[in-house]
C-alpha cells in the first residue's frame, strides 16, 4: 500500500494534467472557430481565451518541464492570431502509463 504522501502527490499530479488538458482543450476550440470563421469577434474571443490560458499553463511549466511544450505551443498560437494568421490547434502531452 502507498504511504498518504505519494497518494498527494499522485492526486496533484493527476490535478495538473486534468487543468492542462482542459486548457488545451478551450485553447484549440476557440483555435478552430477561428480558423473556420475568421471574424473580429472570433479573434478577440481567441486571443482573450489564450491570454487567460497562457500564465497558467507558464506556471505549471515553470514546475513540471513536460508541459512547456504547449506553453511554446500556445504562446505561438497567441502570436499568430495577433499577426493576422491562422493560429495551429494545440497538441496534446501523451501521457506515460
Amino acid at each position: 500500500m502507498l504511504p498518504i504522501k505519494d497518494q498527494d502527490l499522485s492526486k496533484a499530479q493527476r490535478l495538473i494534467s486534468n487543468i492542462v488538458n482542459h486548457a488545451v482543450e478551450q485553447a484549440n476550440f476557440t483555435i478552430r472557430l477561428l480558423n473556420q470563421r475568421s471574424t473580429i469577434h472570433m479573434l478577440m474571443q481567441c486571443e482573450d481565451t489564450l491570454t487567460d490560458l497562457i500564465p497558467i499553463i507558464e506556471m505549471i511549466s515553470e514546475e513540471h518541464a513536460e508541459y512547456s511544450l504547449i506553453y511554446d505551443q500556445m504562446k505561438t498560437a497567441l502570436n499568430a492570431a495577433q499577426m493576422g494568421g491562422e493560429p495551429l490547434s494545440i497538441e496534446q502531452i501523451e501521457e506515460a502509463a
